[in-house]
Formats: C-alpha cells, sequence, structure tokens
C-alpha cells in the first residue's frame, strides 16, 4: 500500500492537556501506521499554550502545527482557518477534522481512513451510533435536527468529525458557510457523503462547554448556512397561509352578504386583522429576499482570504526540526 499522508484538523481552546493524550493515542494507532500523520492544532485564542516537543513524534506522527490565531474565532471559524492552512501549506491525501477533548475519538480514524479507501470520492462523516449525553441535550439535539430539517428540507445527523479527501477540500473552502458550520455547509456542497457509525468517546480531562445557550448558537448556524433556502421555504409557507385566509374572508362575506347563516361580528375584523399581518409579513419577508440578493453581489470573505489576517504565528515540530513562532 502507498504511504499516504493524513493531515488533522483540531482546534484547541485552554485544552492542552487532552490534546496531548490526542497525540500520544493518534501516535499509538496501529492502523496508521503506515502512514505520515501531520497534525495540525488551532489555538483558537488560549490564555495559556503548552505546545508538543518533538519526543511526541513517535509512530505515524510525523509533524505537528500549532496555528495560533489573533483572536478567539469560535470553535466552526478555527476549524475553518485549519483547512485553509492545511491547502496552503501541507501536502496531504486526505484531510480529518475532530476534536480534541476525546469525544471524537483516535480509533474511529481507523474507520473513517478504511472507509475512504472504498469511497475514495465521497466525504466521509462520522455518524453517532451512541450517544452518551444527558436526557435534557439529546431532546434538545433532537428539536435542533427537527427545525433544521422543517426550515432547510435537509436531515442533519452529523457534526464536525469528518474526512475530506484532498480534491474535496475546496468544496468546504471555497463555500462561505464554512465560516458557521461545516456539518451543513457539506450539505449545502452537494458533495457525496458516506456515513460511518461511530460512538461518542469520554472526555480525556475537564467538562464539555457545550451547553444550552451554545447548543441554540450552533443550531443557528447550522441554519443560517441556508438563509436562501429559509426565507424562500417561510415565504412560500406565507403565501399558503395568506391564500387560506383570504379564502376565509371570502367565505365570511359570502355567508353573511348571500345565506342567513348566523357570523359574529368580531370574525371580520379577526380576519382581517390577520390579513394585515399575513401581509406585512410578505412584504418583510420580499425585502429580506431583496436585501439576500443584493449581498451575493459583493465578495465572500473565505478563510482562504483572511488567513493571513488572522492568523498570529505558527510554531512546528517535525522529525527533523523544530521551528517556533513561523510568520503566517
Amino acid at each position: 500500500m502507498t504511504k499516504r499522508t493524513i493531515a488533522i484538523v483540531t482546534p484547541i481552546l485552554n485544552d492542552w492537556e487532552s490534546f496531548g493524550f490526542l497525540i500520544r493515542d493518534i501516535a499509538a494507532l496501529k492502523a496508521l501506521a503506515g502512514d505520515r500523520v501531520i497534525l495540525v492544532a488551532v489555538d483558537d485564542g488560549s490564555t495559556a499554550i503548552d505546545p508538543p516537543h518533538q519526543d511526541a513524534l513517535t509512530g505515524c506522527l510525523e509533524a505537528i502545527h500549532v496555528i495560533s490565531l489573533k483572536a478567539n474565532q469560535g470553535h466552526q471559524r478555527a476549524i475553518a482557518l485549519g483547512l485553509a492552512y492545511v491547502e496552503r501549506n501541507v501536502s496531504a491525501d486526505i484531510v480529518i477534522v475532530m476534536d480534541s477533548d476525546g469525544e471524537d475519538t483516535p480509533d474511529s480514524l481507523a474507520d473513517l481512513v478504511e472507509a475512504h479507501e472504498s469511497h475514495p470520492e465521497k466525504m466521509i462523516v462520522a455518524q453517532r451510533a451512541q450517544r452518551s449525553e444527558s436526557v435534557s441535550f439529546r431532546l434538545f439535539y433532537q428539536i435542533y435536527k427537527f427545525v433544521f430539517f422543517l426550515l432547510t428540507g435537509k436531515a442533519i445527523s452529523f457534526g464536525n468529525f469528518c474526512l475530506a479527501p484532498k480534491a474535496r477540500l475546496s468544496n468546504l473552502l471555497y463555500n462561505a458557510g464554512v465560516w458557521n458550520n461545516i456539518a451543513a455547509t457539506m450539505l449545502k456542497s452537494r458533495v457525496p457523503i458516506h456515513f460511518v457509525p461511530t460512538n461518542r468517546g469520554t472526555r480525556y480531562s475537564g467538562e464539555s462547554k457545550m451547553n444550552f445557550t451554545s447548543l441554540m448558537i450552533h443550531g443557528f448556524s447550522a441554519i443560517s448556512v441556508f438563509t436562501d433556502v429559509v426565507i424562500g421555504r417561510i415565504i412560500t409557507f406565507l403565501v399558503g397561509a395568506s391564500t387560506f385566509v383570504i379564502g376565509c374572508v371570502i367565505g365570511v362575506v359570502g355567508l353573511k352578504l348571500f345565506t342567513s347563516v348566523f357570523v359574529p361580528g368580531y370574525a371580520t375584523y379577526v380576519i382581517l386583522f390577520l390579513v394585515t399581518m399575513l401581509a406585512i409579513t410578505l412584504f418583510t419577508g420580499f425585502l429580506m429576499i431583496l436585501s439576500l440578493l443584493a449581498t451575493r453581489e459583493q465578495a465572500a470573505s473565505l478563510p482562504s482570504r483572511l488567513i493571513d489576517d488572522l492568523v498570529d504565528e505558527v510554531g512546528i515540530v517535525s522529525r527533523s526540526s523544530v521551528i517556533n513562532s513561523v510568520a503566517s
């Protein structure tokens, strides 16, 4: 088998202890023993950095790049900038995105790579076969998936843990939605996707920072990738509702003028109020569409264009050398 080069992108925010465990577990993977693995850690504005040393490069690990951002950009943007860095600076055959806290298990990397061998033209995504979060978290997650489907018409059942062939990386990086949510961007870019069932791992240390507020923001970020679709579906619903209400108005007027059926006096006012509200909402919706179309005339702020502005420095540890504070 030809020796592959695998780039693994992982965002980090003040969790360098977990990153150390991740380095250890990836280096020990026998399934990747014949490959060259380059680990790209994106420091998303940590208050203190504990970079790895050269002696951590054992097993399949060939190099570790630590990209320090000038300021906290958020989980999704950190991933996007990491992918842009890989596209520009790392000659990799495949690129994997995973979290560094242990919940995306290193053992699952072998499953993703194996699936890539069978489906080399597809994006490979990890789909949770078993979840271990609290009941309330799982309930809100199911609500999020339902609302996402209702507004976008797409089913989403995976997160950031994924594998992209290098040739498919541009499908993500040159879609502005990658700033907000990588999983939703995959769906919108219509790339072929293959699902691999995985189990959620146990955190190496600390507690998850994901709570109801962050889950809600994450959900809105995913939906925002489909802003044009969402607006279109809302407008379609409002047109249908308006048609129904106008039909009710005509029916009420007909009953009142041409039949002896008793119609409460307030019914007309209620229906007219609904018509007025729907008309205002429709008008607002059309303005939203015009605003959305107007923004398309502007150049999108893509990760590849902003990486030089947002990256402060890059530290590289490889088997042959250690380079600290390499300017981006």
